[in-house]
């Protein structure tokens, strides 16, 4: 049956669920970048923990690293969308670095997270926690890693985010992550992705 739903698409494959969590979970980040749910209010120069890398970890777990990717680009072009002025600023007006730092480590949330699940597959709550933690890793390390090396953004700057940004998106996004797999993986068995063997 599921070989009967699968399409092809410039030559990736993917079912007819696959694009059914593309869409659902790239909608998520779309509705947490316009809610207060999306950015957690910290004291420090970026003013909010962001909660908008979830979608891309969860999706990636579920349907794999490619879903994953298509996620977290469009976490990419959400964020391009509200905060391009600072990714610019940042960047010293280079629109070429700016693009790159916004969208890289966004594509490569759910890649990362997803080859981070399958190791531990048989431990599903522990695989969970650890694609958590590095898909929350990927985005924000690379985002501020990239600002630093491309960009004209200091180390002093960028210490309080990653003192306070980083410890508490990781903590979240362990917390949210590991529920939402178990649950799926009581709904759906063998159909998450990442638990195949």
């Amino acid at each position: 049956m599921e070989k009967t739903e699968r399409s092809f698409t410039g030559g990736l494959q993917f079912s007819t669920r696959d694009l059914a969590v593309a869409g659902i979970f790239g909608a998520l980040c779309i509705v947490l970048a316009v809610t207060p749910l999306g950015m957690i209010p910290v004291p420090n120069v970026s003013a909010a923990a962001t909660t908008l890398h979830i979608p891309a970890i969860i999706a990636a777990i579920v349907s794999g690293p490619i879903v994953g990717a298509v996620v977290g680009l469009v976490l990419g072009i959400t964020s391009w969308y509200y905060y391009s002025a600072i990714f610019l600023n940042f960047m010293g007006g280079n629109l070429l670095f700016a693009l790159v730092a916004a969208f890289l480590p966004r594509i490569l949330i759910g890649v990362l997270a997803y080859y981070a699940f399958r190791p531990l597959r048989k431990r599903p709550a522990i695989a969970a926690g650890v694609a958590a933690l590095v898909g929350t890793l990927t985005n924000s390390i690379g985002v501020l890693g990239l600002l630093l090396l491309l960009g004209t953004a200091d180390a002093a700057t960028m210490i309080p985010v990653v003192l306070i940004n980083v410890p508490f998106e990781i903590i979240l996004s362990i917390v949210v992550t590991i529920p939402v797999v178990a649950a799926l993986r009581a709904a759906w068995g063998t159909q998450i992705a990442g638990t195949r063997d």
